[in-house]
């Protein structure tokens, strides 16, 4: 079975972004990357896991496989993510340094 590639200008991404604008302004509603870039003081978890990994991919992954609530789902077509999923700030304020630690420390046997 093919997969079929979505387009950034398709109704379903459309409709999709325009759920997750809605969202945003109704609550402090962030990306990961929105959080981490406006956050004036990250903590040391934090740091160390960005100069360990320079990106956010898996500090994403960790928060979901921690059950961290979203409030909108990633969405994509099984190619590539369109639309982000987004989270409040004040959950990622206490969850993301607990992620980065796990992500970090995830190999070292103590």
């Amino acid at each position: 079975m093919e997969k079929i590639k979505l387009s950034r200008k398709s109704p379903e991404v459309l409709e999709k972004l325009a759920e997750v604008a809605t969202a945003k302004r109704n609550a402090e509603v962030v990306t990961l990357r929105e959080w981490y870039d406006t956050t004036p003081l990250h903590t040391p978890e934090v740091i160390e896991y960005m100069e360990k990994y320079k990106q956010l991919g898996r500090l994403g992954k960790e928060l979901h496989n921690r059950n961290v609530p979203r409030v909108t789902e990633r969405f994509g077509d099984g190619i590539r993510t369109l639309v982000e999923a987004t989270y409040t700030r004040g959950t990622l304020g206490f969850s993301a340094p607990l992620c980065a630690f796990t992500c970090v420390n995830k190999n070292q046997v103590i």
